[in-house]
C-alpha cells in the first residue's frame, strides 16, 4: 500500500513540475511568437530634376530655316498705294529718324526705332519701310524669323516721294556707282562649322530667339571701301546672294554665291572668325541675308547699293539699279 501511494505521490508531482516548466519554455522560444515585426517605411527621396540645357544655335539655326520657307515678301509702292485705299493695308512703321519722319510719312504710318520692333503684337500683320529699303529688310528677316507676319517696302521711301525733302537719300548713280573690276571664275569657299551662340542663360526657346535677334543691327560697307579690303588682302567672306546665271556674268573678286533660299544649307562654306560681307542686285535680299546671319553668329554686313554700286554695267548688274524714272510720287502726311 505504501509503494503505491509513494508511486501515486511521485507521478502527481512529476506532473506538476512539466505543468510549471511549459510556460517558461515557450517564453524561451519554443513556442510561435504572435508579435507582429516592427517595421521602418523606406525612406524616398524625390529626384532632383534639372531642366536640360537647350543648345542656342540649335535654336536660331532651325528659326532662320523655318523663316527660308516663307520669306519676307517686296511689296511696290504702287501695291501699298492700292492697299491704303481700298483700307487693307497692315500696320505701317517707318523706321526713319523721328526728323524725317515728321518732314513727311507715309499716310498712317507710326514711327518706331529698330530696337523697339521686338515689342510689337505678334498677332499684327506690318510693313515696315526705311530710306531705301535696306534697313527695312534687316528688319523684315528678324521679324520674320520671330514669327511676325511682316513685309517690306521696296527701295522704301525711295520709291513713294519725289520730293527730296522727304525721301532725303537715296540711290544716285553719279555718286553711288562705282565701275570696279568682276571675275567669272566660281569660287567654292572653305569647310567651317558654324559659330557657337551664347546669348542668354535662358533654356527657353522664345527667349533664346529673342535674345538672337536682339543682335541684329543694319551694318553696311560701300563698295569703295569693300574694293580696299580687297586690294588689301584681308581676310574675309564675301557672299553674291544673286542668281547663279548672274553670278556667272560677273561678280565680285572672290565672292562665293549663296542665295537667300540656299543659306541653311551653305553655312559652312562661310568662316566664322572673319567678316562677312553681303551683296545682291540693290540691297534688298543681301539685308535679309545679312540679318540672319548675324542671328547665327556670323560679324556680317551689307553692301550698299548692292551690286548697283559695284558696277555700271548692265550686263553685270542685270539692269535692276533703283531708277528715279520709277517713282510716282505719291502724298504723305
Amino acid at each position: 500500500m505504501r509503494v503505491k501511494l509513494w508511486t501515486g505521490l511521485t507521478t502527481f508531482i512529476l506532473l506538476l513540475a512539466l505543468l510549471v516548466a511549459m510556460p517558461l519554455l515557450s517564453a524561451c522560444g519554443g513556442g510561435t511568437d504572435t508579435t507582429a515585426p516592427t517595421t521602418t517605411a523606406p525612406t524616398t527621396t524625390e529626384p532632383t530634376t534639372t531642366q536640360p540645357a537647350v543648345a542656342e544655335s540649335d535654336v536660331v539655326f532651325d528659326a532662320v530655316a523655318t523663316y527660308l520657307t516663307h520669306t519676307a515678301p517686296n511689296i511696290k509702292a504702287s501695291d501699298l498705294k492700292l492697299a491704303i485705299a481700298e483700307d487693307t493695308a497692315p500696320t505701317i512703321i517707318s523706321l526713319r529718324s523721328a526728323a524725317d519722319y515728321a518732314n513727311g510719312h507715309i499716310p498712317g504710318a507710326i514711327n518706331m526705332t529698330f530696337g523697339e520692333l521686338t515689342s510689337l503684337d505678334i498677332d499684327g500683320s506690318y510693313l515696315v519701310y526705311c530710306y531705301t529699303g535696306q534697313s527695312a529688310s534687316f528688319a523684315a528677316a528678324m521679324l520674320g524669323t520671330l514669327g511676325y507676319d511682316v513685309q517690306n517696302l521696296l527701295h522704301g521711301m525711295s520709291s513713294w516721294s519725289d520730293d527730296p525733302d522727304v525721301y532725303v537719300t537715296r540711290f544716285e548713280p553719279d555718286r553711288d556707282q562705282s565701275n570696279f573690276a568682276v571675275e567669272t571664275e566660281a569660287n567654292m569657299g572653305g569647310s567651317y562649322s558654324l559659330p557657337v551662340l551664347d546669348n542668354t542663360t535662358s533654356n527657353d526657346p522664345a527667349e533664346i530667339l529673342l535674345a538672337a535677334a536682339q543682335t541684329v543691327a543694319p551694318k553696311y560697307i560701300t563698295a569703295t571701301d569693300l574694293n580696299m579690303k580687297i586690294a588689301e588682302g584681308e581676310d574675309m567672306t564675301i557672299i553674291s546672294c544673286r542668281s547663279a546665271t548672274d553670278y556667272a556674268n560677273g561678280h565680285i573678286p572672290g565672292a562665293i554665291n549663296i542665295g537667300l533660299g540656299s543659306l541653311i544649307d551653305n553655312l559652312s562654306k562661310i568662316n566664322p572668325d572673319d567678316p562677312v560681307y553681303v551683296y545682291c542686285y540693290t540691297g534688298q535680299s543681301a539685308a535679309q541675308e545679312t540679318a540672319l546671319l548675324q542671328m547665327l553668329g556670323y560679324d556680317a554686313y551689307s553692301l550698299k547699293f548692292g551690286m548697283c554700286s559695284w558696277s555700271a554695267d548692265p550686263a553685270v548688274n542685270a539692269g535692276k539699279c533703283f531708277s528715279a524714272d520709277s517713282v510716282a510720287g505719291y502724298a504723305v502726311e
